[in-house]
């Protein structure tokens, strides 16, 4: 099984294909690479992709740290020194798409560009995901650790965030249900300021960020209350010399996205020579 030792974390991945590389950051709170199945054979037609289960998901395992952008960022670089990979495109959907715009801004030397799709952010999008964490704090206060991890549901969209990895593994069940409770409560709600306590545009994102970037970029819009359109066309506008992607998430379109995202991609290489 592919495990990364990077920051701390064992982070599952897998990889396909050859040529420039290519990585993909899962969305949500977890992240799951497998939600990219779709478009990595297709993909890995013209490039090196690499997916990963992010630092709580699947079948990465993490101790119980506060989740930041910082953090979400550094696991990408961290991979990416493991796997000899300078520099890379960065694509990801929702909470992956922030991953891969926060990368640009802090490490625009190993980002050759990005193409972040489903753009989420925005009241809802805050309230939605820190609903999750305060959940998983209170029902930890009030009813035990046990209870947020036999709660955890991947089809329930309003489940409480638990590491998946303690659905699973006994051992890790173990060491989280012994943390106390209070300490478990501070991680959630340390980590809900530091994910959505900011001027932020979308997810993790300040309008000054945006106009940052500096890599080539295509935002790809959604069109739900977590993913609200306009906020795509917001950070088209703010992005320097940004794309416009029109075409829906991987998930709903997956030829579609693949074909307009191997289009960007070659254009960049293009332009490169």
């Amino acid at each position: 099984m592919p495990i990364a030792n990077v920051n701390g974390a064992e982070i599952y991945y897998e990889e396909a294909g050859s040529g420039p590389p290519l990585i993909l950051s899962p969305g949500g709170l977890q992240g799951i690479l497998s939600s990219y199945q779709p478009v990595i054979d297709e993909l890995s037609q013209e490039h090196r992709v690499v997916a990963y289960d992010r630092r709580f998901g699947g079948q990465s395992c993490s101790p119980m740290v506060v989740q930041t952008w910082d953090t979400v960022c550094q696991d990408v670089t961290g991979l990416m020194d493991v796997l000899g990979i300078d520099q890379a495109y960065l694509g990801g959907g929702s909470f992956g798409a922030a991953i891969s715009l926060g990368c640009a801004v802090r490490y625009p030397n190993r980002v050759r560009a990005i193409f972040p799709s489903n753009i989420a952010g925005g009241v809802i999008c805050n309230a939605y995901l820190a609903a999750k964490l305060f959940k998983s704090l209170d029902m930890a206060l009030n009813q035990g650790i046990k209870a947020v991890v036999d709660a955890f549901d991947r089809d329930d969209r309003f489940a409480p965030f638990v590491p998946e990895r303690a659905t699973y593994d006994a051992e890790y069940r173990g060491t989280l249900e012994a943390m106390d409770p209070e300490d478990f409560a501070q991680v959630m709600r340390d980590t809900i300021y530091a994910l959505f306590d900011g001027p932020y545009v979308s997810l993790g994102m300040t309008k000054e960020m945006l106009k940052s970037v500096r890599v080539p970029a295509m935002i790809m819009p959604g069109n739900d209350d977590i993913h609200p359109r306009g906020l795509a066309e917001q950070l088209h506008r703010l992005v320097p010399n940004s794309q416009w992607g029109e075409v829906q998430p991987h998930s709903e379109a997956p030829q579609k996205y693949v074909r307009r995202v191997l289009r960007f991609l070659a254009e960049v290489e293009a332009n490169s020579h």
